[in-house]
């Protein structure tokens, strides 16, 4: 009984397989739509593009080798995260990361706060989609 029941699920099975390769699946798409996706792509994958985004700010001095140390220092000891420095005159800015949300941003804060208490999250509004 117990083979009975096993060869009619196996036979079972290889019908139903051979019955579904048989039927073809359809797709039909408005050209609209398909242009509204490519468009969207497009932006998706540009360079260029700025997102707005969560990061953390290390440091901030008007001494650049100070900053490019700090930068070595921080991917001695956490080398999971991205770090670099940006300039706008006339400071020097170490910041880790670009987040998502800043829920995000503030648990990665935690974990390195002690070493670094004057960092904070902040809106970075020039992230890349590369520092994701």
């Amino acid at each position: 009984m117990k083979r009975l029941k096993i060869v009619i699920i196996f036979f079972s099975l290889l019908i139903i397989g051979r019955l579904s390769a048989q039927t073809g699946i359809y797709i039909i798409e408005e050209d609209a739509i398909r242009q509204m996706m490519d468009t969207r792509k497009e932006l998706n994958f540009k360079k260029d593009r700025n997102i707005k985004a969560w990061s953390i700010q290390i440091m901030v001095t008007r001494d650049k080798y100070e900053v490019v140390e700090k930068k070595d220092e921080f991917n001695r000891s956490y080398n999971e995260f991205k770090v670099d420095w940006s300039y706008e005159q006339p400071y020097y800015r170490l910041n880790v990361g670009a987040f998502y949300t800043k829920l995000e941003a503030t648990m990665v804060l935690n974990k390195f706060i002690e070493k670094y208490p004057d960092a904070y999250v902040f809106k970075n509004d020039q992230a890349k989609p590369s520092d994701f």
